[in-house]
């Protein structure tokens, strides 16, 4: 019964000499195309030859899928010199040809099978679909970019077989699919598209000066002639081996842009109003663009941050730490629904070496504050300052801000930066530099790095009276309280000229600067007039232990002279916050008494003792302990 079967088909496939019966091979990922040939008039018996092709031609035409003698039309068209599509499935009809072309796009392993094409009146071909699996240079599909004007070139691998066969390329971009070109035509330079075969195991394919019109999809093939063939399969079709979609860009606008070595840049691309929603990327030279995949936060992306801010229609560009091989073509872009939009961005790398590498400034909160700034000499540039962010990225000053920022000129190629009213939110680091404005794109390019500590102004009393410190603290400390209110007094300390004081200070904090410093105020006595301190111990008759497990340093001034009486202040510095206690020491000439006078005192208060044969005398005066917090908390 199998062996009669066989007769039967192989007969109906070489009636009359026509193929009725044929094969169409492609492969997973590919596509393939092939044409359906109408019948000739020998099996349309009834009909002379031009009516019955007028008449054929005018039925629909139809390509089913044969399951179970059930065939259902994938797709059909009674329409004329027009593509008709189904998902994956395209027909075209011509009534000026003896067949209609069937496309398959994207084939997969279960379109392998039996399938018919003919018209829905007297004739049908069958149609065996084979997918193969088995080819690594077969089905695949790459993305590439090219900006008008430019040239692009792109290479389509065959299997070795298909050294001899000819080449094709074809574009799908709605209606039609066109042939372009082949290997076998015969080609001038000057022509859009080229075709040339190196007969091992490639072809490429050249589109020269690309314009918009060029965008699409386009699909490398190999025309399969059946040759080879028994006469069941004897019918040319088109096995394509690989799909290229074209993206063409467009360019708003091209700048050049100056940095430095070791330096940053910030760079600003505006973008059209309607396209403030859109997919940002950023691209260096021809390396694979780094797309913006989140909104309205800094994406970091090695040295460089990328923020699209949806709301201003802005990509904010970020580069830091430059280095030569920074230098190069940037693009900055946008996707759009039919192509890309695009700012080309020439970076040149300059060497700066007349720009300091970084400096420190302290600030007095209230009061303000004054930084250089480097500018290149030859261009007219706005003057810019920034500050970093915990991401170490600089952002411009807030609008609320500005107010409190202003530049002057000082002398060519550099200016100043100033900061008046101080307050703790402006710690940080600064950067200033030169900003250059175009139409589209804004950079910014830095030169000079600041760090900016801040100290708290002295706190001036009169004795008796009562004093209040406000300390700031960040907002995060929202629960915590740094009001501090109490009395003012002060200790004095009377001891013998050419004798010898230890004074004990107490210290609240661990791990923090000590110093023992004179005059009328903190500002100007820990600025100007530091005796000894924990980093350097001893000076002259002045020096300074420390029992760090009892809180206490002890200065002991030896060799007393009329001289070192005054006002005296033990202090305590973290992190640019000082505690004051005040030391009022007076000497005399004569012995006052032979002890030292026992009064009780608070644990902050200096404790002074003497050795030789003179002594200290301690009265307390109710009201007179002075002890001063200067901290920013």
């Amino acid at each position: 019964m199998r062996a009669g079967i066989i007769i039967i088909i192989f007969t109906l496939c070489l009636i009359s000499g026509q193929v009725l019966c044929f094969k169409v091979i492609g492969c997973s990922g590919g596509s393939v195309m092939f044409k359906c040939m109408y019948k000739s008039d020998e099996q349309h018996n009834s009909t002379p030859l031009n009516q019955r092709e007028f008449y054929d031609q005018l039925k629909g035409k139809y390509f089913c899928r044969n399951r179970d003698r059930d065939c259902k039309p994938v797709i059909s068209t009674e329409t004329q010199r027009r593509w008709v599509y189904n998902e994956r499935f395209a027909l075209y009809d011509d009534e000026n040809s003896r067949f209609f072309t069937v496309f398959i796009r994207n084939l997969n392993r279960e379109d392998a099978g039996k399938y018919i094409c003919g018209n829905n009146q007297k004739w049908s071909h069958d149609v065996e679909l084979e997918v193969n699996n088995n080819s690594s240079s077969c089905g695949t599909s790459v993305i590439r970019s090219a900006y008008i004007g430019q040239t692009i070139t792109f290479s389509c691998e065959y299997e070795h077989g298909f050294k001899t066969h000819t080449k094709v390329l074809y574009r799908v971009n709605g209606d039609p699919v066109l042939v372009l070109n082949s290997s076998q035509s015969s080609q001038s330079s000057e022509e859009k598209f080229i075709l040339s075969d190196s007969q091992k195991d490639h072809f490429t394919v050249t589109i020269r000066d690309i314009s918009a019109a060029e965008r699409g999809v386009y699909l490398c093939g190999v025309e399969r002639d059946g040759a080879d063939k028994p006469p069941s399969e004897k019918i040319t079709h088109i096995t394509f081996i690989k799909e290229i979609e074209l993206k063409v860009l467009r360019q708003i606008t091209s700048v050049q842009v100056e940095a430095y070595i070791s330096k940053s840049v910030f760079i600003k691309c505006k973008f059209p109003e309607e396209f403030k929603e859109n997919k940002k990327f950023i691209q260096k030279d021809s390396s694979k663009e780094i797309s913006v995949d989140e909104q309205n936060q800094w994406i970091p992306h090695g040295k460089v941050h990328m923020f699209d801010d949806t709301s201003a229609g802005v990509l904010k560009v970020f580069i830091s730490d430059l280095t030569a091989a920074d230098e190069a073509t940037y693009r900055c872009g946008m996707n759009t629904a039919d192509d890309h939009l695009f700012m080309k961005i020439r970076l040149k790398i300059n060497q700066g070496d007349n720009f300091r590498e970084s400096s420190e400034s302290v600030a007095v909160i209230g009061e303000s504050v004054k930084l250089s700034c480097n500018s290149p000499e030859k261009q007219q540039l706005i003057k810019h300052i920034c500050k970093e962010n915990k991401k170490k990225i600089c952002q411009s000053i807030s609008s609320s801000e500005k107010q409190r920022f202003e530049f002057s000129d000082s002398t060519a190629g550099v200016y100043t930066a100033s900061i008046s009213n101080v307050s703790p939110r402006d710690a940080g680091v600064y950067w200033c530099g030169a900003e250059t404005r175009h139409e589209h794109l804004t950079s910014v390019s830095l030169t000079n790095k600041h760090q900016l500590t801040l100290t708290m102004p002295p706190v001036i009393g009169r004795e008796g009276d009562s004093v209040e410190i406000k300390c700031p603290y960040k907002e995060k400390l929202t629960e915590e309280t740094c009001l501090h209110s109490g009395k003012l007094h002060t200790v004095i300390h009377e001891a013998s000229v050419g004798g010898s004081a230890s004074i004990s200070c107490k210290h609240i904090r661990k791990q923090t600067q000590k110093l023992f410093c004179r005059g009328d105020q903190p500002s100007i006595c820990f600025r100007d007039r530091v005796r000894v301190s924990s980093n350097d111990r001893i000076n002259g008759r002045f020096s300074l232990t420390e029992e760090t497990s009892a809180g206490v340093f002890t200065v002991k001034i030896s060799d007393l002279r009329e001289e070192d009486s005054g006002k005296y202040w033990c202090a305590e510095e973290s992190s640019g916050s000082f505690i004051f206690t005040e030391v009022q020491l007076h000497l005399t000439r004569e012995m006052i008494s032979d002890t030292k006078r026992e009064t009780s005192q608070e644990t902050e208060k200096p404790e002074i003792t003497s050795s030789g044969t003179e002594t200290v005398q301690e009265t307390e005066k109710p009201g007179e302990i002075q002890q001063l917090f200067f901290s920013s908390c």
